[in-house]
């Protein structure tokens, strides 16, 4: 007994002990917990108090921003030719707004799924918003899903998006299943588009269990609100809607916290029912916005360009530097080149939020910092004056029975430093249409109009008789002829059984270099230009700064050409390489080496390509050498010339300042808001021609007579101080038929002291003294007219700041409006929103084809790529050619001329057939125009 109490004393001890040495474990754990949250939470306090300070602050404070005001810009002389004005703008800023939706649920499984699954997926496939949808759900980033559902063919795509759609709803209801058998309601598709919905409704989704469900939100009702205020005239509200959640989808990714706007340009009527609905539609925003006014609207557009709100790519790139996702960019002309200092500086403004995410209070606001402005070299008068003429031209020309005559372009340049005067290109198109937004059509009609191509450094074109004077200044400085040398001009010049006409068919008597330039004497520089010869005309034309970019600080310009045997080698070659049947050889070469990894293989082949493609270019050695002939149509500036109107300005204007080839340049100076001047932009030589100043004085004295009487090709424009030469340019198509000409003009006054050049192309314009003389002539009397634009132009405005140039008025109606705590509404005491005449067999110059810019997208010239299969590289010399005649009236018209239909861009290398040459007294009269 005494040992069975002791056993259960020790056993009871150790009980006890046991339970003791638990009871302190215990306990120090408690410790050990309380004391690691005393840590914690004095860390918290005493270490992380800001950090959780701002994270609270954060769920009850906004941060907005305050658009701020692009910089203005104003011509030479102060008067303002794009500013801004405030409109209301409407946005949301909760991101999970989705609009109108249709969501089909599936309430039971059964053994239909594979047919219902295919069924839906059909008709899914052609809602692209239901793709994104799959795409979003199938994990797949939006790159990796279109890289599986792209094939080379919109029918093939179609499937395959079909396909990918279908898996994806039967993957969704197998690993759905349980959840369907408990009675659990499965979503597998939402659907968007109206018409989509329409072809479901249609489809007896009830024998597969599918119901379809709408839903909409406060995106829904804003978006019908303002639809039947007619806000978004031309788009329907799903266009709307899907617009917007297009923006949502990319803001999740990048600035998850910015509103997304919904329209702009609000009237005031609709911003007063909104406030008195603000609490019925928690999330949405009004703001006041200033956007781009264009007071004179298409005046100098193709130079200002326009501003749209920045697009993904532009945002990507310049993301860093302050931009949102809403903010205007500058998409073409100088609104681009100078984005950076017109943009300004955005403001912000803070506000409280209750826990509804109501605005509560203002708590402060950052004044947007206005964009700095722009000063150009143009004048606003003879801008207008340019305008005006370019339209008249068109009219005259149209008037006269010449259809296709329905666009021109103008540049005026001084000749003292070159600076752009004015540019115009017509038709013309105002840039407020993209600020305000455009619909696919409307867009699409801009586009067909032709509007959108600066033909100023965007379009090329055969310069025709301007050219001449390069010709003339190549045999001055080569010495083929004393300018006083006098030949007899026949009517017509023969190189071996070859026989070019001039456009006078009984010729101009005896002719020395001045007056060939007068009378724009064709057979004159056939003669003497064949002797010169092709490299001494192309380097001349080269000093002159013909065939490069003229460096002009504007996105789309086209450089055009000087052709050279060189340049007509490697044209050919390559043409014959990717189109002629006797290369297919050389082409299927071409493939293997690009596919073959091996270097070996690879320079074996290269051996192969090689020799197969000498022996085939043997055959064609007349075709790619350059031929006598070719250097007679040069030198009268047809063949293959190609220049820009700006380059044609330039030319000019160095022979009249005695040989200075300046950067032309639009902007004078940069001011900021306060009227300190940022940038000032001087006059850049490019080069001095090297051309001797007595030829050059040669050049200047033979287009005095050009617009002199009796005999001037241009005597019957002008009766003023002026120097100037016609051009006419045939054009053809992409067959080698005529469709009509261009007429050309370049002129440069007063001749004793010269201040500006003038370049001037009417497309389809007949003739250039006919046609295109009397557009130059508007614009010099213009010029000459104003007393401000003969004088000396160095004096601007230097203190802009002093005028209220960045103060915006506020909306119309603002004042009677009620208050509201809106982020950006309310104003504060200091809260003001500031926010080519002549003619040749040869030629191949075919029209300027309509296309927009862009941006900066680059710009179709008018000369052909010349990428098309050659039907026919078999030259022989040609047998007549007959230049267009400068100086004829056109034929008189009792009703409008038939004309062939406009060329394509797209040509076929021409070459002229293989007959026998007629003599000169075969040749029928010409019916041409210089």
């Amino acid at each position: 007994m005494t040992y069975s109490g002791e056993q259960e004393r020790a056993a009871f001890m150790k009980r006890k002990t046991l339970v003791e040495n638990r009871m302190k474990y215990f306990l120090g754990a408690i410790f050990l917990v309380l004391l690691l949250l005393l840590a914690k939470l004095s860390f918290m306090q005493l270490v992380q108090t800001e950090q959780f300070r701002t994270m609270a602050r954060n769920n009850y404070i906004r941060i907005t921003p305050v658009f701020a005001p692009r910089g203005e810009i104003f011509d030479r002389n102060g008067e303002k030719i794009v500013t801004n004005k405030p409109v209301y703008a409407v946005s949301i800023n909760d991101l999970n707004l989705q609009g109108t939706t249709y969501h089909l649920y599936l309430d039971r499984i059964g053994p239909e799924t594979v047919s219902m699954a295919d069924k839906l997926a059909w008709i899914l496939a052609g809602d692209e918003e239901s793709v994104q949808y799959f795409q979003q759900i199938s994990g797949k980033t939006p790159e990796q899903f279109n890289n599986d559902v792209t094939r080379d063919n919109d029918k093939a795509t179609y499937t395959a998006k079909k396909q990918a759609i279908e898996e994806i709803i039967k993957e969704r209801v197998s690993s759905n299943k349980v959840n369907l058998e408990n009675g659990e309601a499965l979503e597998i598709a939402i659907a968007y588009n109206p018409s989509t919905v329409a072809t479901l409704r249609q489809q007896n989704l009830d024998s597969f269990g599918i119901r379809l469900e709408k839903r909409t939100d406060v995106l829904s009702e804003l978006v019908s609100m303002l639809h039947k205020e007619a806000v978004f005239e031309g788009k329907s509200t799903y266009e709307v809607e899907s617009g917007v959640r297009a923006t949502i989808r990319e803001k999740k990714y990048y600035r998850p916290y910015e509103p997304v706007q919904v329209a702009d340009n609000v009237p005031s009527q609709t911003v007063v029912t909104l406030r008195e609905r603000q609490m019925e539609m928690p999330g949405v925003v009004v703001d006041i916005q200033p956007v781009r006014d264009y007071p004179y609207q298409s005046l100098l557009a193709h130079a200002l360009g326009y501003v749209q709100n920045i697009k993904q790519e532009q945002y990507e790139e310049h993301k860093d530097e302050g931009y949102f996702m809403n903010d205007l960019y500058g998409q073409y002309g100088l609104e681009l080149i100078y984005e950076s200092d017109l943009r300004g500086e955005p403001g912000a403004r803070q506000v409280e939020v209750d826990a509804s995410g109501q605005p509560v209070r203002d708590l402060g606001l950052k004044q947007p910092v206005p964009g700095n402005d722009l000063v150009l070299t143009v004048d606003l008068n003879l801008q207008k004056a340019t305008e005006k003429a370019l339209a008249d031209g068109v009219a005259r020309a149209q008037s006269a029975g010449y259809s296709l005559a329905k666009a021109s372009a103008a540049v005026a340049m001084d000749v003292r430093s070159g600076a752009i005067l004015a540019m115009a290109s017509y038709p013309s198109y105002n840039p407020g249409v993209f600020t305000e937004g455009l619909s696919g059509t409307e867009w699409q009609q801009l586009q067909d109009s032709g509007a959108l191509l600066n033909r100023t450094i965007s379009a090329i074109y055969a310069p025709g008789s301007t050219f001449k004077m390069v010709t003339a200044a190549a045999i001055l400085e080569n010495k083929i002829v004393d300018p006083t040398y006098k030949m007899s001009d026949p009517g017509y010049y023969r190189l071996g059984q070859g026989i070019w006409r001039d456009w006078k068919p009984d010729g101009h008597g005896m002719v020395d270099m001045r007056k060939a330039l007068e009378v724009s004497c064709d057979t004159y520089f056939y003669r003497f230009g064949q002797m010169v010869g092709v490299d001494a005309i192309a380097s001349v034309a080269q000093e002159f700064g013909l065939g490069e970019k003229t460096s002009i600080k504007l996105p789309g310009e086209m450089s055009g050409v000087v052709p050279t045997p060189e340049w007509k080698y490697e044209l050919v070659k390559n043409m014959l390489i990717m189109y002629n049947d006797d290369f297919a050889k050389v082409r299927e070469l071409n493939e293997q080496i690009k596919k073959t990894t091996s270097e070996s293989r690879k320079q074996q082949l290269q051996k192969l390509r090689d020799e197969e493609q000498d022996k085939q270019l043997k055959k064609y050695e007349w075709d790619l050498n350059w031929q006598q002939f070719e250097t007679i149509n040069m030198s009268i500036g047809q063949g293959d010339n190609s220049y820009t109107i700006m380059q044609l300005a330039d030319y000019v204007a160095a022979i009249a300042n005695n040989g200075t080839l300046y950067q032309p340049y639009l902007v004078d100076k940069i001011v900021a808001p306060d009227g300190k001047v940022i940038r000032e932009f001087k006059p850049q030589v490019r080069r001095e021609v090297n051309i001797s100043k007595d030829n050059l004085q040669i050049l200047r004295e033979g287009m005095r007579m050009v617009a002199t009487s009796p005999n001037g090709t241009a005597s019957a424009v002008f009766g003023l101080d002026v120097a100037a030469k016609t051009g006419t340019a045939e054009v053809t198509d992409a067959k080698g038929n005529k469709v009509g000409n261009h007429a050309l003009f370049v002129a440069f006054a007063p001749y004793e002291k010269p201040e500006v050049a003038v370049a001037v192309v009417l497309e389809y314009g007949y003739a250039g003294n006919t046609y295109a003389g009397p557009i130059a002539r508007q614009i010099l009397d213009a010029y000459l007219a104003d007393p401000e634009t003969n004088a000396n132009k160095d004096e601007q405005i230097t203190a802009l700041g002093n005028q209220p140039n960045n103060i915006v008025a506020l909306p119309e109606g603002w004042d009677t409006q009620p208050a509201l705590n809106w982020p950006g509404w309310e104003q504060l005491p200091d809260d003001s929103v500031t926010t080519q005449g002549d003619n040749s067999s040869q030629s191949r110059q075919v029209q300027a084809k309509q296309v927009p810019a862009a941006s900066s997208r680059p710009v179709t010239s008018t000369k052909p790529v010349q990428t098309t299969a050659p039907v026919s590289v078999t030259q022989s010399l040609p047998v007549v050619v007959t230049p267009p005649d400068e100086t004829q009236p056109p034929p008189t018209m009792s009703s409008p001329t038939v004309v062939a239909p406009e060329p394509t861009q797209s040509q076929s290398v021409q070459q002229p057939s293989q007959t026998t040459p007629a003599i000169p007294e075969e040749v029928s009269e010409p019916n041409g125009q210089p």
